[in-house]
């Protein structure tokens, strides 16, 4: 459901299997910037989270040096301290295209850090630029977590992978400490598993879900929600997905999708009429001929002149805007729908309000601009929707405060000392830069602190 019921919201992007999201994401591994963390004390809104900039430092670098991310350190946006494990990817001539109208509107451009390698590493081969991030990588260069973190958890005989299984419920004992897990097997058979931590990362849609759907005498509310803020808050990357048409012939759909990225319009400016700003990520456009086709909406003659006129002559930039975390964009229990394991589907309600729209005409407007001083032809898509973005965040907070907040600065439950909240959910604000590496930061430091806290018998 949405605020303005003639705004449909696409059904979230989410990814069911073992690695997660990162079987589908682009690596994009840029960092928040130090004022993403303090948005509340710089300017006036939101929130601001109960851990800094320098806190994560460590926690980023030790990130990328497991995943080999390709980088180029020292942009003028995120204090870097050290060079990233491999050198960045050269922009492609797609993005060199679109370079020509950055560089007449005085906007900064650096290669994005990306968590797929550039060179050989930790035993796994260079990318190849086939261009297919999003449909998984067969060659293991992209540092999916399947064939990092998780094939290296395993090769340690202390972890256990049990795919093809949904957790239902986490039952609590008399004490209120997390006691045990119900899950469902791929045969749809029900077990029990007793745990001394339960740690749930199912992101911002499912994790409030399963926290919500585990009522309990305990917790009414579900566990957890003291505050009532489970599944509150839920946000999303205001990104604008857009294409224009160049006279150069310039074949973007080889290779990789993007490369080249800028923060100059992140931060709050005094002449704009709303508060935070947005990211550009030069990209390829749209790939492959069948995707261009499909857009083409036409049959025989009109599609072939679609193509002639289109295909190969295609670069764009992608906008990622700051949403401002609001109580009202949420995710909750359906009351009447479930799922074929009899659990409550998630809800979500979800709207644009006014400081995302003014931030969207502003940033459609830049784009615009940017085109016109690329030399573009025309425009052929400026495309954004609520939902179109991979990114949702929020829904349990983390915070110093119970009262207004799920979690604190380690994603332990304010109400459950040994239940943990590891995703993004846990996100304060959502800041321009994808959000994997934070996320990944912020696991590392939660995990350090668990083992920290079982060794002193906490």
């Amino acid at each position: 459901t949405v605020g303005d019921p003639t705004v449909r919201f696409k059904r979230p992007a989410e990814v069911h299997g073992v690695g997660g999201g990162t079987l589908r994401y682009l690596a994009y591994v840029p960092r928040l910037r130090p004022d993403d963390f303090r948005v509340y004390s710089d300017d006036g809104v939101a929130a601001s989270w109960p851990i800094t900039y320098e806190d994560l430092v460590p926690y980023y670098r030790n990130v990328a040096l497991e995943l080999g991310v390709s980088g180029l350190a020292g942009d003028p946006w995120t204090p870097q301290v050290a060079p990233y494990p491999n050198p960045p990817f050269a922009y492609s001539y797609a993005n060199q295209i679109v370079k020509r109208g950055c560089d007449k509107l005085g906007i900064r451009l650096w290669p994005a850090p990306m968590a797929r390698l550039s060179s050989y590493f930790d035993g796994r081969p260079k990318c190849i630029q086939c261009g297919q991030c999003d449909r998984g990588c067969m060659s293991h260069a992209k540092s999916s977590m399947d064939v990092t973190y998780l094939q290296k958890a395993e090769a340690t005989n202390n972890a256990e992978i049990r795919p093809l299984c949904v957790a239902a419920q986490i039952n609590v004992n008399k004490r209120g400490k997390a006691d045990s897990v119900i899950y469902f097997d791929h045969a749809g058979d029900a077990h029990e598993l007793k745990a001394s931590v339960v740690i749930v990362s199912g992101g911002s849609i499912q994790s409030p879900r399963l926290l919500l759907n585990s009522k309990s005498t305990v917790f009414p509310d579900g566990l957890g929600n003291s505050s009532g803020l489970v599944g509150k808050n839920l946000m999303q990357h205001l990104g604008y997905f857009s294409n224009a048409v160049f006279d150069a012939r310039i074949d973007s759909y080889r290779g990789f999708f993007g490369g080249a990225t800028s923060q100059d319009y992140a931060q709050t400016r005094k002449d704009n009429d709303f508060v935070r700003g947005w990211r550009h990520d030069l990209h390829s456009g749209i790939q492959g001929p069948v995707a261009m086709a499909k857009r083409a909406r036409s049959w025989g003659h009109g599609l072939k002149q679609y193509m002639r006129e289109n295909f190969g002559y295609v670069a764009g930039v992608l906008t990622s805007g700051e949403q401002l975390p609001d109580e009202r964009n949420c995710v909750d229990l359906d009351p009447e729908v479930k799922d074929q394991y009899g659990m409550p589907v998630p809800r979500i309600t979800f709207a644009w309000r006014e400081n995302d729209n003014k931030m969207k005409a502003a940033m459609r407007k830049n784009l615009m601009d940017i085109y016109a001083a690329a030399g573009a032809r025309r425009i052929l898509s400026m495309g954004t929707s609520p939902g179109a973005s991979p990114h949702n965040l929020g829904t349990c907070r983390m915070g110093n405060d119970p009262n207004s907040s799920v979690l604190n600065s380690f994603c332990q439950s304010h109400d459950v000392a040994n239940l943990f909240v590891v995703d993004g959910s846990c996100f304060v604000t959502g800041g321009t830069a994808n959000p994997s590496l934070t996320i990944h930061a912020i696991a590392v430091r939660a995990a350090q602190y668990i083992v920290e806290q079982g060794k002193a018998m906490n």
